[in-house]
């Protein structure tokens, strides 16, 4: 398989997964839409796989559908956990991190 085919397929699938995972909580593409801030027509493209869609629009989408992702060292080689805290800190996303008034 070439690796055009198989990014492809990878961002086929992870747009089904949030297609699946929408059906099973009987969301309608109207309702994504409107969380997502996007009009319906492209969530229907969106979910008929009519184009790849770039990563603000997939995570859009995704937040409306409230779907969380996470990561996973094929290796295990990494403290996820650990690795987690660091970004979210750098974000200044950690309550025991922020200034105190």
């Amino acid at each position: 398989m070439s690796k055009q085919n198989n990014q492809n397929e990878q961002w086929m699938l992870l747009v089904l997964l949030l297609k699946e995972i929408a059906a099973d909580k009987n969301l309608s593409q109207e309702e994504i839409a409107e969380k997502a801030g996007l009009l319906q027509s492209n969530v229907s493209r969106f979910f008929s796989l009519k184009y790849k869609p770039n990563l603000d629009t997939f995570l859009s989408v995704a937040k409306a559908i409230k779907v969380n992702f996470f990561f996973e060292d094929q290796e295990s080689k990494t403290d996820l956990n650990i690795v987690f805290e660091r970004a979210m800190e750098q974000l200044g996303r950690r309550m025991d991190k922020l200034p105190k008034n």
